[in-house]
């Protein structure tokens, strides 16, 4: 399998910690499931394109669904998401996206808010705070160095906006 996943994952693994929670501010470690999730969601074929547009993960209650919905969205703000070549050993190399404008998604504010929350926390605390100069708000993630970007938490409310300049957007339930 041709795919940016596992970079994402070592991304993860470095440059973030959990959020909001019994183990707050701890390095992350994914498990099996999450790894294998991660993997077949950045896919690739064989001219580099992203196979999949669309991936979704439905689990019980409690497995930790808004903080991958978290970490990927920190991957995406940051990490190596976006495919840039090839290495000397025909492996696929990542490249972060230039100016990303992502979205937290979610029918009502503060289960916008779960995802966003978890975000707000991983770049604050994690060692990526020590590498990149970001502004971590209540309502907003600015990156104030080099390609720039944004996080926000969006609802589905009659003010929301519609058709904007996504990157990527995440949805929680």
């Amino acid at each position: 399998m041709i795919t940016l996943g596992f970079q994402v994952v070592d991304w993860i693994e470095t440059y973030l910690v959990h959020g909001p929670g019994d183990v707050q501010g701890e390095p992350i470690h994914l498990d099996d499931e999450f790894v294998a999730f991660i993997v077949k969601a950045y896919e690739l074929d064989e001219e580099g394109r992203r196979k999949h547009r669309r991936v979704m993960l439905s689990r019980a209650k409690g497995r930790a669904k808004s903080e991958l919905a978290g970490m990927v969205t920190c991957a995406e703000l940051l990490g190596p998401v976006r495919f840039d070549g090839w290495d000397a050993n025909g492996d696929p190399v990542g490249r972060p996206v230039q100016a990303p404008f992502i979205r937290c998604l979610a029918t009502e504010e503060t289960q916008a808010g779960n995802t966003y929350d978890n975000v707000m926390v991983m770049l604050r605390d994690g060692p990526i705070a020590d590498e990149r100069d970001l502004d971590v708000g209540l309502t907003r993630v600015f990156v104030k160095d080099g390609l720039g970007g944004e996080v926000r938490p969006s609802t589905a409310s009659s003010a929301a906006k519609d058709g904007g300049k996504e990157t990527f957007a995440v949805a929680d339930e």
